[in-house]
């Protein structure tokens, strides 16, 4: 009996040892970039949101209402938008977000201190109708409900935005998604952030990747209810050249609204935000473009770097 309780309280040890991720900011091995970061090489252009209630179980309550969604768009330090329970944003990039070594874009939350956390499940798409959620993992304890104004262990998640205080951002790597066929993760045009409703009554909570409920700050029925975005930014950009011309690559002739020299295979040509206007036939080296209304385009193509140029 002796030993099987020492192999169980081993074992218990064990899990909670391996079941630790990374610690808060300014710890060592603690994941979080600061919002200066020269590693940041741009931010979301734009942002659109769908308020949540301010208390999901009470329709009564109202919907969320602090900030503006143009808020959540470039650096922080615009101020923050509000999405209440549920609630959720879509921020579009351009240039799109790319999979680069390690993280690859990082999620800005308004969180004072290290420990009261609200947490937002996290998604991507190339085009706006496909998304793919980062597997998260919340480890917080379920038993007891966290109050409006309660705490959360930032080590006990991962894969959930709002992981670290302000002025750090919590970072996501696409390479985690790299199994999905429905995105292309050199072409990542739109990043959705999605309030976990940290209730642990089943009825109403988010659970995570394992199904287990998210257990934060919760219910907070103020103007300012859910998760506070900041600002998404991108560490890594899709690859762009505008010329010279390089053999093997294609090469836009502004005069003549031509793509010259491509490779004998089919190419894509797509619109800022990420829609496919336009499919270059296999067998076609020197393609004449569709008529094109103004706006920034890019061509793509297995074989070639990605084109980008303006159409006026």
């Amino acid at each position: 009996m002796k030993q099987l309780l020492a192999f169980l309280l081993s074992s218990c040890l064990w899990f909670n040892a391996q079941s630790q991720f990374a610690p808060a900011a300014g710890q060592p091995g603690s994941t979080a970039i600061h919002a200066d970061s020269s590693c940041l090489v741009d931010w979301a252009l734009f942002c659109r949101v769908e308020r949540g209630f301010k208390q999901i179980n009470l329709p009564d309550s109202g919907r969320a209402s602090v900030g503006e969604p143009e808020n959540a768009c470039g650096k922080p330090g615009n101020g923050l938008v509000s999405l209440g329970d549920a609630g959720r944003a879509i921020l579009e990039f351009s240039p799109p977000i790319a999979n680069g070594p390690g993280f690859d874009f990082a999620v800005f939350e308004n969180a004072f201190n290290d420990s009261f956390l609200e947490l937002a499940h996290v998604e991507v798409s190339s085009n706006g109708i496909d998304w793919v959620r980062f597997p998260s993992q919340s480890l917080t304890q379920t038993q007891t409900q966290t109050p409006a104004f309660g705490y959360t262990q930032p080590q006990r998640i991962h894969n959930l935005a709002g992981k670290y205080r302000s002025p750090y951002g919590t970072p996501f790597d696409l390479d985690e998604l790299k199994d999905s066929n429905r995105i292309d993760l050199q072409w990542i045009v739109y990043v959705r952030i999605m309030d976990a409703v940290g209730s642990v009554d089943s009825s109403w909570g988010s659970r995570d990747a394992s199904g287990r409920l998210i257990n934060d700050p919760w219910p907070s029925p103020f103007p300012s209810s859910g998760f506070d975005l900041e600002a998404v930014g991108i560490l890594h950009n899709a690859l762009f050249w505008t010329g010279p011309y390089q053999p093997g690559s294609p090469f836009y002739s502004s005069r003549e609204h031509r793509l010259e020299a491509c490779p004998k295979t089919p190419g894509y040509l797509y619109a800022s935000n990420g829609q496919i206007v336009a499919k270059k036939p296999a067998q076609v080296e020197n393609w004449s473009l569709p008529a094109l209304a103004p706006g920034v385009y890019f061509y793509r193509s297995p074989e070639t770097e990605t084109l980008r140029f303006s159409v006026r």
